[in-house]
């Protein structure tokens, strides 16, 4: 029930947690660590990759994608071996980094997760947790498997959603039903349930899931540029 998770939200001290995660965050480092991450990279790959690309960066700011792909080839600290894109990502890092020089990004949290959409390798979750992490604002959510698979066992979202179609559905829907937090975002809501149901045997979705929805009905449309929560 919605009465559940707010009281484990506050409980577990999200919104505390999501603070700080908010505080130093800039937009170049939110974004190498995206495009570095992913597809079978773990975070700590990512992390142990952002860090030299950006120590690159900061002493070339204008520094080429092969440039990039020779640091990426070398093995990476702390034991981590190769990284695992090592060309395929130095392009985008390198298009990313021309792009945030000469496009400077917008500061609205919806415009500026459109801009972020129009990088390659960045869809609308990922733009999202950008937007979260910088912002910290509360007129996005980032709408996951984890957010997925435990809502919709309880019926809050459609089972025959998609989230490369829907997402705007699943994101209207969420942040009605995060309204019943009020005493914190629900980007503290989300990381809750991220938290707990990622804990949870994948067999109990499974099971949960395979059960008739009780949806909360179609969402009503929502500007991508709205500020109403």
């Amino acid at each position: 029930t919605a009465a559940y998770w707010v009281y484990q939200t506050i409980k577990g001290g999200y919104a505390d947690t999501v603070e700080l995660m908010a505080r130093g965050s800039d937009l170049l480092s939110e974004r190498m660590i995206c495009l570095l991450g992913g597809y079978g990279v773990t975070a700590e790959v990512a992390e142990a990759a952002q860090r030299v690309v950006l120590r690159l960066l900061e002493s070339q700011p204008d520094v080429r994608a092969d440039e990039i792909e020779d640091l990426l080839w070398e093995t990476l600290p702390r034991g981590l071996g190769r990284y695992r894109f090592p060309r395929q990502r130095a392009i985008r890092v390198a298009e990313a980094s021309s792009r945030l020089d000469t496009h400077p990004p917008p500061e609205d949290p919806m415009l500026l997760r459109e801009y972020l959409l129009g990088f390659k390798g960045i869809g609308p979750k990922t733009a999202t947790w950008i937007v979260r992490n910088i912002t910290g604002k509360s007129e996005v959510a980032i709408i996951d498997i984890w957010m997925v698979r435990e809502l919709a066992q309880i019926g809050i979202f459609k089972h025959d959603w998609r989230v490369d179609r829907h997402y705007e559905s699943y994101e209207t829907v969420f942040l009605q039903y995060a309204e019943h937090g009020l005493s914190f975002p629900p980007s503290a809501l989300y990381l809750c349930v991220w938290d707990r149901a990622r804990s949870v045997d994948h067999l109990h979705f499974d099971r949960n899931c395979s059960k008739p929805a009780k949806s909360l009905g179609d969402p009503p449309s929502r500007s991508r540029h709205s500020n109403e929560t």
